[in-house]
């Protein structure tokens, strides 16, 4: 029996196309960099389009990568969509240069609405927003482990920015369900990571100002901060949720943090030591701080002036820096399944480790990297009064402090005179140390440290300085007097005028203000020349070089002025003896 041939095999099942998705500022902004890499990573995507309207780059990217110059307002931006299944929407903000209004205002608001209309018309199933936590949060008020619940759009916004991220994400979620499009939207707070210039470029310029010693309130303010890959993998997470739970988490926001909130403090403070700067230690008021900021507006309002684009004064950054500002995820956890694949520790040490890839952006003084004393600090000798000055220990310093002004009352506030005061101050210096001479050598068990007759002996070498200093004082003082004798140097002539007008300014004050002023300005000055070093040598530089020029003018004119008036007192001794001989 002849056995029949086998049929043709059936055709084998074509595996099903992988679907094509778009990153929106890709290449302007961290997030896109980091986003449109990990998509391209993950393997689900035949295509990862990147629109920008930055020109792509001169290397061709990797498959599946493909880079768009494209500005989202350009009628040509349907075109680019087609075919895309999911589009994630990075927060335009963060790529505008100009941080002006109007140009903030056409690439977030009509950006974002022209985005829409382009998803639409190009049949976009799902699209992921990723905005900014400060869209609900900025202000004066602490927020403390916030939901998505519980927190609002405020009645009016502290900059433009906050302000068009809200607007934005109310056309996202507005948006859902039109056109059998899904959305959702990310709020990551504090977002940081390799390469930003945003919030390190704010802890930047925090170290380079003349503030960088001190901690803006009370530093016990804790805040959540969320590492890019983390939020990155948040956008994965949302998008294939859409697909999965599409009721559940469309039309929503979802709060995203690296779910360890820490104090602000410690994390300005260990960027700011991978900067090569000292830790701020100083505890500022924060009420202060922000009435500088209030009036600092106020007087760029009142004149016409465009605040610099990262300002330190503005009253939302002393808010971030002085209060409390931490969020909860689990709403992200159980609908998104997000969970952070990166920790706090390990994202800060990985941007710590990237900043000195990024002088750019950091813009660091010489000054504050380099590890040498500053002039303040050699000025001061270096020892322990550099120290008190330049605030290095503020129990020391506040010390010192109390100290001086409790003798400064003493002797210049109080009703007594200067020698009843010394006699008193003295008396009970004399009454202490025969009470300390007389006490055992233990007392209750504790030890009591004599005190030895070296203490009250100065050496010969000690004596001998001041004594030669004050010689040379007034070996100088002589030197200048026979030079204004002779009547030949002009320029010492004119030092001492002016110096003598000041001393006669200061005997016009009373001493006691004077002294007050003088031991004010000891604990002020130093430590903001320390601070200002550049710009204060830079303005004095300036300035002797005017004054130079000026006296240098003067001086030249003084000689030809001189012969005048001999001439005038010649020719006046002639008349005068004219008239006797007649």
């Amino acid at each position: 029996m002849a056995t029949a041939e086998p049929g043709p095999s059936p055709p084998s099942q074509a595996a099903p196309r992988k679907p094509a998705c778009a990153v929106t500022f890709g290449r302007s902004t961290l997030l896109g960099r980091h986003l449109a890499a990990a998509l391209a990573a993950s393997g689900r995507w035949s295509a990862v389009a990147v629109l920008d309207p930055s020109p792509p780059p001169a290397a061709p990217p990797a498959a599946p990568l493909t880079h768009i110059s494209i500005d989202l307002s350009d009628p040509a931006a349907p075109l680019a969509l087609a075919g895309v299944a999911a589009v994630f929407h990075v927060d335009p903000t963060s790529a505008a240069a100009d941080g002006s209004f109007l140009p903030l205002h056409r690439l977030a608001a009509e950006g974002t609405r022209r985005l829409l209309a382009a998803c639409r018309a190009g049949g976009v199933a799902r699209l992921v927003y990723t905005g900014s936590a400060d869209v609900v949060a900025a202000g004066a008020l602490d927020v403390v482990d916030a939901d998505e619940g519980s927190l609002t759009y405020p009645d009016k916004f502290g900059d433009a920015a906050s302000e068009l991220r809200a607007q934005v994400e109310m056309m996202v979620l507005s948006a859902d369900g039109n056109g059998g499009m899904r959305t959702c939207v990310l709020r990551p707070s504090n977002l940081f990571g390799p390469g930003d210039s945003s919030l390190v470029r704010l802890v930047a310029g925090y170290a380079r100002s003349p503030l960088s010693k001190f901690v803006i309130g009370s530093g016990g303010n804790r805040s959540d901060f969320t590492y890019v890959e983390n939020v990155a993998h948040a956008n994965v997470c949302a998008e294939q949720a859409l697909c999965s739970d599409t009721d559940s988490v469309a039309g929503k926001p979802f709060f995203i943090t690296n779910g360890a909130p820490v104090k602000t403090w410690e994390f300005m403070s260990c960027m700011m030591e991978a900067m090569g700067c000292q830790r701020p230690r100083i505890n500022l008021p924060a009420k202060v701080v922000l009435f500088a900021a209030e009036f600092s507006n106020m007087i760029h309002h009142r004149l016409g002036l465009q605040m610099s684009s990262s300002p330190l004064l503005y009253p939302d950054t002393v808010y971030f820096l002085s209060r409390t500002r931490t969020f909860n995820t689990s709403k992200a956890r159980k609908l998104l399944g997000y969970d952070p694949i990166v920790s706090l520790e390990d994202g800060i040490m990985k941007t710590a480790g990237s900043i000195s890839e990024l002088p750019d952006i950091l813009d660091l003084s010489v000054k504050q990297s380099s590890s040498g004393p500053s002039k303040a600090d050699k000025l001061l000798g270096g020892g322990i009064a550099a120290d008190i000055l330049l605030w290095r220990d503020e129990k020391k310093t506040f010390s010192y402090i109390t100290l001086v002004f409790l003798l400064f009352y003493w002797f210049l506030l109080s009703d007594r005179t200067f020698v009843s005061s010394s006699a008193k101050i003295l008396l009970v210096i004399s009454l202490a140390l025969y009470i300390h001479g007389v006490l055992p050598s233990k007392v209750f068990g504790f030890a009591v440290e004599k005190v030895t007759p070296d203490y009250f002996e100065v050496s010969d070498s000690t004596l001998r300085n001041p004594i030669v200093h004050l010689a040379s004082l007034w070996n100088g003082g002589i030197h200048k007097l026979r030079v204004l004798a002779e009547g030949d140097d002009w320029g010492t002539f004119l030092k001492a005028v002016v110096s003598l007008i000041c001393i006669k300014v200061m005997l016009n004050l009373q001493f006691r203000v004077l002294v007050g002023l003088v031991l004010a300005s000891l604990f002020i000055v130093f430590i903001v020349y320390e601070q200002c070093e550049e710009d204060i040598d830079a303005l004095v530089a300036i300035a002797s070089a005017k004054i130079k020029s000026l006296v240098d003018r003067v001086v030249r004119e003084l000689p030809a002025l001189r012969n005048v008036l001999v001439s005038l007192k010649v020719s006046y001794i002639i008349e005068i003896m004219l008239a006797m001989s007649v």
